[in-house]
C-alpha cells in the first residue's frame, strides 16, 4: 500500500499553500510605478539636455555673429581712407584693392542696421551696401549678419583714426542683453 501511495499524486490538503504561477496585482502595480518613475527621470535628463543644448546654439550663433562683424568692419576702417559714423551708419571709403570689380577708384561702404527685425528669433540684421565713389542705394544693402537690438550699432571716433564700435546683442533667454565695444584704428590717420 506504500508503495501504490508513492505513485499517485500528491494533493495538498486544506492547510497546505499552492504554488503561485503568477504575479499578484500588488507587485504588477509596484513593477508599474517603479518603470514609470524611470522613464519620466530619463524623459528630465533628456529635455534638460535639450535645452542645454539650445541656449549653447543660441551663444554659439551670436558669438559668430559677433566675430564676424567685428572682423569686417575692423578690416574696412584700419584701410580706410575717409571714416564717418552718422545716423546710425559707419561710412568707410578706401582704395579699390579687387575688392569691387569694374570699380576702379575709391570703394565706399555703408554698414548700418536693418529697418526692422528679421524675425523674433534673429533680431536685426547688420547690413552692408556699397558702391564706387559713392555712397550705395538703399537697394544695394544686404543682410551680413543677425542678433542684433534694435539700436545694437554706434560707432564713435574717441582719437585721431581711432574708432570706438559697439555691438547690443539680443536679450537671451534670461532677458539680459550682451553690449561689446571695441576700437579699431585706421592706419592712414594713425601714420599722419
Amino acid at each position: 500500500m506504500n508503495d501504490i501511495r508513492s505513485r499517485l499524486p500528491s494533493v495538498p490538503g486544506p492547510g497546505a499553500s499552492r504554488r503561485q504561477a503568477g504575479f499578484t496585482l500588488v507587485e504588477l502595480m509596484v513593477a508599474l510605478v517603479i518603470g514609470l518613475i524611470i522613464i519620466l527621470g530619463a524623459g528630465q535628463l533628456f529635455l534638460m539636455g535639450f535645452q542645454t543644448f539650445r541656449q549653447i546654439e543660441l551663444l554659439s550663433n551670436k558669438q559668430a555673429a559677433l566675430t564676424f562683424a567685428t572682423e569686417t568692419l575692423i578690416r574696412d576702417i584700419r584701410r580706410a581712407t575717409d571714416v564717418d559714423f552718422d545716423n546710425g551708419a559707419l561710412t568707410v571709403a578706401f582704395t579699390n584693392n579687387s575688392d569691387m570689380s569694374g570699380c576702379s577708384g575709391t570703394v565706399v561702404r555703408v554698414y548700418r542696421l536693418s529697418q526692422a527685425a528679421i524675425s523674433a528669433n534673429e533680431g536685426w540684421s547688420l547690413n552692408m551696401g556699397q558702391d564706387c565713389e559713392s555712397a550705395p542705394s538703399n537697394a544695394a544693402f544686404e543682410p551680413l549678419v543677425t542678433a542684433f537690438n534694435e539700436d545694437g550699432f554706434f560707432a564713435e571716433e574717441v582719437d585721431d583714426g581711432v574708432w570706438e564700435i559697439s555691438f547690443q546683442l539680443m536679450a537671451g533667454r534670461n532677458g539680459e542683453t550682451d553690449s561689446f565695444t571695441f576700437n579699431a584704428v585706421n592706419r592712414n590717420q594713425a601714420i599722419e
